[in-house]
């Protein structure tokens, strides 16, 4: 009995083997994808996890505060939270936003961040990458965060200036560092992606930073957990904050708030989706190719499976036999696509890393990604094979061996169109073959039109993003900020003085502008923003509404970002308190929400901002520009006014986020081009296939006379023709994926619109039709190549 089966196993083997050499193009191309989808998943989700682990590791070594509490008696919120079971370490310090002037002249609102000099703080330590740290014997030397001096070149023993309040005061610069606050230099979550040269740390000796804050004593405690508080975090946070804001506090940060690490975090998670989302199409592409490839083998063995039958196979013999196939494929683009995923998630990484300027990134192998990445590929071939298998075991010994039986025809649709239209039976002979084609196998039709809109999904959703994501810089710098410059105030500008401010050549317009932190509570939860104040009937900002209107700034209450609605559970005339520096309360109502891409912000008129913080006066100036002035020497003159201690470009802010843009068009491009070989590889094994099945009936219409080349046209009229009809769907399915994937990124950090231009479609659709033209042309040769005797003997089979 073991040497029949085992003769069985020889025979079944000999024509695996023969079966995977026999058309070896349409299996190296489901090969590739499948390598190509383990690659991708190998490397964006590798690349994730390393980048995870390296904060991680980064925020363990530094001792990156695990909660911020700002504002109030810091001393008696430091004792009582270091005495709270699950606190490791708190430290209070001085932090306070100020102008800070470079060695070449300009200038910038920055950052002062006081440190203990002579020793790291216990929460929130820097690493200090060149030059030294503070030390007592030198009270005025500072530290310049990384971003900060890359960008203004500073070295060792160069000197900055701050401003106190009163004048500039110059410092000299130690050395520079890297802090896990500033990874990504934002300075708040309303302002993620602030223009280099726009914002800058400096961290200072804890005595100068009170001096320039002119602050009596530190205003913050930065609070870091054990371990097994960390496990119970949620608990933690809420308690310590409760706690705090008995004493006064003003806003409560958690670390996943932090603006730097909620930046980063936003753009990991990006990974995560692309591990996911990418590979499963390229896998699920993969699939529909080996399911078209082994249903076409298994209508071409039919002969052979009825005499296997007949000879004493049994059915789970040959189910093993068809689903090995799959599993050869799956396991030989696995092993392909593990290898490059490990290659790729390095690179990957360490590329990122350099990007934002990581100080150290973690490279590692994990043996669960090889192990999936493994699965994904074996399991995406078994299953694609399974029905095609489960076919072949179902042929009864008898009906097989007769060969194929021609269908009764008739009943098709094409038909039944002719006898009800007699004018569409005038159609030439050659439309009516480009037209039953598809319908005589719908089957096979619809799994060219399957590949078609996977295809399309990949490049649609790629290339949605980019005019997305172009849109969205659009929105916030062409339509809703309408200034060309923000002047930073050193002290508040009488009415005189801003009426010089508007004078000046080359200005058209200038308003006023106030800034107030404060913590937005509403039914037991907040959220910490800034309120802008501007003149009523103010030209410099527009508020879009979330249903695509717009609206004027009311004199009462306050328009709060759309993310709020949903965070704070809020709505249109509900009352919500504000809670603002030193311990001072107010309310006000949601006078209605804007829709804006960048941050969560909070607008309401001077008057009202004045009313709630009588203390607040503006600190800084819109202005526009009058068409053609000469935007340098306007700066100059604004920057050289009494008061104005920095200048911003808003058009300098518009460039810096284009220039981010510059590393999406390269994922853009990567994906395209990964879209198009996908086009390819799945158009190329089912429309070989095709040409394959229709063999004999080709070539009998070359043996009754039709030319080459008009058969080549017709065969590829029909071709494209499905390819079309995939096109419709496809880019439907494709526009809904895009929204998904953006509205996965959407947070009160930054939102998308999924607006995807008309001319992005069209040649999306043109772009796989042109993928599908080339990726015919090697079974047209085959086509050419045809011989009727051949294909006759190999039918009869």
């Amino acid at each position: 009995m073991s040497g029949r089966v085992s003769g069985r196993g020889s025979v079944l083997n000999v024509k695996l083997r023969r079966d995977l050499r026999r058309r070896p193009a349409q299996l190296v191309s489901v090969v590739v994808l499948v390598m190509l989808g383990v690659a991708l998943f190998g490397a964006s989700y590798d690349a994730y996890k390393n980048l995870d682990s390296g904060y991680q590791a980064l925020f363990h070594q530094y001792r990156f505060a695990d909660l911020t509490l700002t504002g109030g008696d810091t001393a008696a919120i430091a004792k009582e939270a270091a005495a709270r079971p699950g606190v490791e370490a708190v430290a209070v310090r001085t932090v306070a936003d100020v102008p800070l002037r470079m060695p070449g002249g300009a200038t910038l609102v920055g950052r002062v961040v006081g440190l203990p000099a002579g020793a790291q703080p216990g929460v929130n330590r820097v690493k200090v990458l060149d030059g030294a740290y503070l030390d007592p014997s030198a009270p005025q030397g500072v530290l310049a965060e990384k971003h900060l001096a890359d960008h203004a070149k500073l070295e060792p023993g160069d000197g900055v200036s701050v401003w106190d309040g009163h004048a500039w005061r110059t410092l000299s610069v130690r050395g520079t560092a890297s802090s896990p606050e500033y990874l990504w230099p934002a300075p708040s979550r309303q302002n993620v992606l602030p223009a280099p040269g726009s914002f800058g740390v400096l961290f200072v000796p804890e005595p100068l930073a009170r001096q320039v804050a002119g602050a009596a004593a530190p205003n913050q405690a930065a609070v870091y957990y054990t371990a097994g508080g960390r496990e119970h975090a949620a608990g933690l946070d809420a308690a310590l904050t409760s706690a705090a804001r008995r004493h006064g506090a003003g806003a409560a940060i958690t670390r996943a708030e932090q603006p730097s690490n909620a930046t980063l975090a936003e753009d990991i998670k990006g990974f995560s989706e692309l591990a996911v989302m990418f590979p499963l199409l390229f896998l699920a592409a993969a699939g529909v190719a080996v399911y078209v490839v082994l249903t076409r083998r298994v209508a071409r063995d039919r002969v052979v499976i009825g005499t296997l039958r007949a000879s004493g196979f049994g059915r789970r013999t040959l189910v093993v036999h068809y689903l090995m196939t799959g599993i050869a494929v799956g396991l030989a683009g696995s092993v392909l696509g593990v290898a490059a995923g490990l290659l790729l998630a390095g690179s990957v990484t360490r590329l990122y890393g350099e990007a934002i300027g990581l100080p150290e990134t973690l490279v590692s192998v994990r043996a669960s990604t090889v192990l999936a990445g493994l699965a994904f590929g074996v399991v995406a071939g078994a299953l694609a094979a399974l029905a095609p298998a489960v076919s072949a075991a179902r042929v009864p010994p008898a009906e097989a061996m007769r060969g194929t039986v021609p269908a009764t025809g008739g009943a098709g649709p094409l038909a039944r169109l002719e006898r009800a239209v007699p004018a569409a039976g005038r159609l030439p002979a050659g439309a009516w073959l480009v037209l039953r084609g598809p319908t005589r196998q719908f089957r096979r039709t619809l799994y060219t039109m399957a590949g078609v809109v996977l295809a399309l999904v990949l490049i649609l959703v790629s290339w949605g993003m980019l005019d997305s994501s172009q849109a969205t810089v659009s929105r916030q710098f062409d339509r809703i900020q309408r200034q060309d410059a923000e002047l930073a105030l050193g002290r508040p500008l009488a009415g005189s003085e801003l009426t010089a401010l508007a004078a000046t050549g080359g200005v058209r317009a200038a308003e006023p502008s106030a800034h107030v932190p404060v913590t937005i509570t509403a039914g037991g939860r907040g959220y910490s923003t800034t309120v802008v104040g501007l003149p009523a009937g103010t030209r410099m900002h527009r508020f879009l509404t979330p249903g695509g209107g717009e609206r004027a700034l009311p004199e009462r209450g306050a328009l709060v970002g759309a993310a709020l609605r949903e965070r704070l559970g809020v709505d249109v005339g509900d009352r919500v308190g504000l809670r603002l520096a030193g311990g001072r309360t107010a309310t006000t109502t949601i006078a209605g929400f804007v829709d804006e891409p960048l941050g969560t912000y909070a607008y309401a008129t001077l008057g009202q901002v004045a009313a709630w913080a009588p203390d607040t006066q503006p600190d800084t100036v819109l202005v526009t520009f009058d068409p053609g002035a000469d935007r340098a020497a306007v700066e100059h003159a604004l920057a050289a006014h009494p008061g104005v201690v920095a200048y911003t470009d808003a058009r300098a802010v518009k460039k810096t986020m284009d220039e981010y843009m510059n590393l999406f068009y390269v994922f853009v491009a990567i994906m395209l081009a990964f879209g198009g070989l996908l086009a390819f590889t799945v158009l190329f094994a089912t429309l070989s296939v095709n040409l394959a099945e229709r063999g004999t009936e080709l070539a009998t219409l070359r043996a009754a006379g039709v030319g080459r080349r008009r058969l080549g046209r017709l065969v590829t009229a029909e071709n494209l023709l499905v390819v079309a009809a995939g096109a419709i769907p496809g880019l439907v399915l494709g526009r809904l994926a895009t929204g998904a994937f953006l509205g996965a990124f959407n947070s009160d950090l930054m939102s998308f619109h999924t607006e995807i231009r008309p001319a992005t479609f069209a040649w999306s659709a043109l772009a796989v039709i042109a993928v599908a033209w080339l990726a015919q042309r090697p079974g047209l040769r085959g086509l050419a190549r045809m011989n009727l005797a051949t294909l006759v003997r190999e039918r009869a089979g």
